[in-house]
Parts: structure tokens; C-alpha cells; sequence
């Protein structure tokens, strides 16, 4: 059985987003933010949220942008490399992706 988390950004209820529990447990970050546009508070709770973080979980990027940015920047806070989950549309499935934003200089794509 997988030990790791898979933090979903944000969780709309009309999308089925059991393909990505193969990752981990799905684990919310915002299930709601209504009208909240205060940005150190939206901040302050992806921390306390994602303070559990460990190595080798996904982040599952779905929902409001600003939302995804914060959690990518708030996980980034306890590891250099993280692992997120793209959609694969063509195949109808998650992707994994490791992300390394350690230093690296002058690395061509």
C-alpha cells in the first residue's frame, strides 16, 4: 500500500480524481476559499495544511491558479524537489513529473 499523500490544490466535487490515489491518499488543501482574497491568509493556511508534507508525495495541481502557485511555493518551503501530477488527456490518467528546483546553472532544456 502507498504511505505517500497526494495534495489535491483544490477539490471540486464533480471531478473524479480516484486515477491519482495510486500516488497516495488524496488529501485536500482548499476544499473552499469562497470570497477569501487576502493572500497571507490563503498562505497561512496552505502551511498549516501542507506542514505534514514528507518526501515523495504529489501535489495534484487542479483548481484556481493562484491556489496551485501557493501550494507549488509552500511545498517548496520543505523540499527542493517535489512531485506533481499532470493530466494526460490522451490517455485519460495522471502523469507523474519530479520537479528539482535545486540550483543548477546554465542547464539548457
Amino acid at each position: 500500500m502507498n504511505q505517500n499523500t497526494c495534495w489535491v490544490v483544490y477539490n471540486d466535487s464533480r471531478k473524479n480524481m480516484s486515477a491519482a490515489e495510486k500516488y497516495g491518499q488524496l488529501k485536500d488543501v482548499f476544499s473552499s476559499v469562497g470570497r477569501v482574497y487576502n493572500g497571507d491568509k490563503l498562505i497561512e493556511h496552505a502551511r498549516r495544511v501542507l506542514q505534514n508534507w514528507q518526501p515523495g508525495d504529489y501535489l495534484l495541481l487542479v483548481g484556481d491558479p493562484t491556489l496551485c502557485g501557493i501550494c507549488m511555493a509552500v511545498a517548496l518551503e520543505y523540499e527542493e524537489e517535489i512531485n506533481v501530477l499532470r493530466w494526460d488527456r490522451s490517455n485519460f490518467d495522471y502523469t507523474p513529473l519530479k520537479l528539482n528546483f535545486s540550483f543548477v546553472e546554465n542547464t539548457p532544456l
